[in-house]
């Protein structure tokens, strides 16, 4: 699909804003702390400043740390790991090994390219986690909106080889993925009028790729019983939330692990990727429970 013009104009124009917003919510916020060490831009593929990522670990640890691998949301046009240092630091602090990455971006890089650079971060941490001690024997997934799409999608193929196969994507070697959070994602991205075509989604999810990936993108036909347990998040203001609650119901009709949860009321309301935000109380419980989930699920060596 040739992407045009108008399209282009259209992405700057939104993700300006976006980026408007996320500047103001974290004005002023700290990118170093006296408790946590970070590595910055550390290469794991061959698409320079586009396949950078940072780890960040509590400072002076001496033994493993279970792992975070967070995917960054922006509908695939729009993100990196500079804006989400914040939210991952935060888990840093929280006695968590983060891997906070960026990733190929639409227009220029189309499904499943994201995918195969997430899949890529988790082979590197594979690879080379042990060196910044992280626990490659406990790693949990998180990714929000358009990242929740990727953290889903991952999951599925980190649990079904088949759907690894038919993506092209890397195996994870020896990583063994725990659990995840899916927040304010997008998970049916083919159901009926999901992505219309003047959307900034269909840039990523391309008429040809939709078409090429049919059966792929049906993402819950190669759920299997070993899909990794997961912390499904939602609002109430959340444009999104609906996604959520449909995704809720899947997990419950085919018995798998998980737990859902939707924040903020009439009174007080979230909206999407609230989570985000370091300064706000109503998020920081948020992330709390989604810590303590991955703590149920810590398997010791």
């Amino acid at each position: 699909m040739k992407v045009t013009q108008e399209v282009l104009d259209d992405i700057k124009r939104t993700t300006d804003q976006w980026r408007a917003s996320d500047e103001k919510r974290d004005a002023g916020l700290p990118t170093e702390f006296p408790d946590v060490k970070r590595y910055d831009n550390i290469s794991y593929g061959p698409a320079g400043e586009e396949n950078l990522l940072d780890v960040y670990t509590p400072e002076d640890v001496t033994q493993s740390v279970p792992t975070i691998i967070d995917i960054h949301g922006g509908g695939n046009v729009y993100g990196s790991k500079e804006l989400y240092q914040h939210y991952c630091l935060g888990w840093a602090r929280h006695g968590f090994g983060v891997v906070n990455f960026n990733y190929r971006l639409a227009p220029q890089t189309i499904f499943p390219g994201a995918l195969k650079d997430t899949a890529l971060v988790a082979k590197w941490v594979a690879d080379h986690g042990q060196d910044y001690h992280l626990d490659t024997n406990n790693v949990f997934i998180i990714g929000d909106s358009a990242g929740g799409t990727l953290a889903y999608q991952y999951l599925t193929a980190y649990a079904n080889p088949k759907y690894r196969k038919a993506l092209g994507l890397v195996s994870s070697g020896q990583l063994v993925v725990r659990g995840g959070a899916l927040n304010s994602g997008f998970y049916f991205v083919k159901r009926s009028g999901a992505i219309t075509p003047d959307s900034l989604m269909s840039t990523y999810f391309t008429p040809e790729m939709m078409q090429k990936y049919d059966q792929e993108l049906h993402t819950e036909n190669y759920v299997t019983p070993d899909f990794p347990p997961v912390y499904v998040l939602t609002a109430n203001h959340d444009f999104l939330h609906d996604e959520g609650v449909r995704f809720d119901q899947f997990l419950l009709d085919h018995h798998l692990a998980h737990r859902f949860a939707s924040f903020g009321t009439e009174s007080d309301p979230r909206e999407h990727v609230f989570q985000l935000n370091q300064r706000d109380a109503v998020a920081a419980k948020a992330n709390q429970q989604q810590g303590e989930f991955f703590r149920s699920l810590f398997v010791e060596k």
